[in-house]
């Protein structure tokens, strides 16, 4: 499959089982419906202040976030979760 799918539970839980750890989105914070990205980063080095993979992947940081996705499980409602996936059949990992 590939396109958009709503941001959920049931997403996040098929995107943690192809072995992404973390959506990433160009969206503005204040965006009602942003777009994410899936992806793998190893979260230890990532949350290093001086991150070589926050520098590859963040460039201006104005308007880029990152949703990690076991905290987002732990952490959210189904009803607080708001977007769209983009989802193609590659597996990591």
């Amino acid at each position: 499959m590939i396109g958009f799918v709503k941001l959920s539970f049931s997403t996040l839980i098929d995107l943690k089982g192809r072995g992404y750890n973390i959506l990433r989105s160009t969206s503005y914070l204040s965006d009602t419906n942003p777009t994410w990205i899936p992806d793998y980063v190893d979260v230890t080095r990532f949350f290093e202040l001086d991150s070589e993979e926050i520098s590859k992947i963040s460039g201006p940081l104005v308007g880029k976030h990152f949703l990690l996705i076991d905290d987002a499980l732990a952490n959210n409602t189904d009803e607080e979760l708001i977007g769209e996936v983009f989802i193609h059949d590659e597996v990591i990992g």
